[in-house]
């Protein structure tokens, strides 16, 4: 790896707005190589640090999914269970029926639609979600619960795989019905404590979050005049998305489930295996798991995110046991500096 060759690359994406956040390659629990860049705050003048928060948007999806199969693995919860048992009748989607259980929701196999299309790539679709209901109204998962509680089914359960954020405020939905708690609180005792994770919380932004960096969005405009986040996104993290955390907590997170210090092996290989109709994908899903498959074999494994203001990429490369962590404080950029992490450290990166 030339270290130099690399840091001047980030560099020059921070000099031209192509990236701010913090990135880091990670092996055997420490960091092999970090950086640093951009502003934390605009206004304020604040630089990115290496400790710097970053909300994660859809990584989130991981710890949430640990979470219930920790609860899967003490027997308050089946992966085979029907949802309709579990969750209250207020908050079953009219299209619930007896055969869906936790595993469609892990494996986004559910066929329930999703309460903004994933295919709008303009952001329209998500933002219009905050015309019915006010982002400082949204703070627990049963507040998103109207966006998609009367839409008809996409698909019968197990049919395909549709990746769906209303299918992990379900899963949330879920752990709340069975713990009697709320989803954040959950959580942090399931995952963030027991994996170390001193730097993740979900938490409400207008509780002003420490070492936050704001997220910006990106536009025509001068970046210097991109608008900020606040109100783009919900006020609290949900179990779709929306922890904050930082770019180490991220690989002792991929570190915690692989050394099975949050679920045994069992649960584990099923997390980070294919779930779902048998496809012959690139990329597949396990639960709450984004994975790469290589001549039949997942070789690797992660998840990533992206909001207005927000972009983030966790990747574990198996073979060489490397992880790497990207986050971003806009909405964009955490792709391209993975990709460029992977080339440095001679890692095959197989998705475009």
């Amino acid at each position: 790896m030339n270290e130099p060759e690399l840091r001047a690359w980030f560099d020059e994406r921070v000099a031209t707005s192509a990236f701010r956040g913090v990135a880091i390659a990670w092996r055997d629990g420490a960091p092999i190589f970090e950086y640093a860049g951009g502003l934390a705050h605009r206004g304020l003048g604040v630089p990115v640090a290496l400790d710097s928060r970053f909300a994660v948007a859809s990584i989130t999806k991981m710890a949430t999914a640990v979470t219930a199969l920790r609860l899967v693995d003490r027997g308050l919860l089946r992966l085979d269970q029907p949802l309709i048992e579990v969750l209250p009748p207020e908050q079953q989607p009219d299209a619930l029926t007896a055969e869906h259980t936790l595993h469609h929701l892990l494996s986004h196999t559910s066929g329930l639609t999703n309460y903004h299309d994933d295919d709008d790539a303009s952001g329209a679709s998500w933002m219009s979600c905050w015309d019915r209901v006010a982002t400082y109204h949204a703070r627990r998962p049963a507040d998103i619960l109207p966006l998609f509680k009367d839409l008809p089914a996409r698909a019968a359960p197990g049919a395909e795989y549709r990746y769906g954020d209303a299918n992990f405020i379900l899963v949330g939905l879920v752990i709340e019905a069975v713990t009697g708690r709320a989803y954040g609180d959950v959580v942090a005792e399931e995952v963030f404590g027991p994996a170390g994770l001193q730097d993740t919380a979900i938490e409400e932004l207008d509780d002003d979050p420490r070492r936050l960096a704001v997220g910006y969005k990106v536009d025509d405009g001068p970046a210097d005049r991109w608008k900020n986040n606040m109100y783009s996104v919900t006020a609290s993290g949900m179990p779709d998305g929306g922890m904050i955390t930082t770019a180490h907590d991220l690989a002792r997170l991929i570190d915690a489930i692989l050394g099975g210090r949050l679920l045994p092996a069992p649960l584990v290989a099923a997390m980070t295996s294919p779930q779902g109709p048998n496809r012959t994908d690139l990329e597949q899903y396990g639960y709450g798991c984004e994975l790469a498959v290589v001549d039949g074999s997942v070789a690797i494994i992660g998840h990533g995110g992206g909001d207005p203001g927000i972009s983030a990429m966790l990747t574990r490369h198996l073979a060489a046991g490397i992880t790497l962590s990207v986050v971003c404080n806009q909405d964009r950029g955490s792709w391209a500096a993975t990709k460029r992490l992977a080339e440095a450290f001679g890692l095959n990166e197989p998705r475009e």
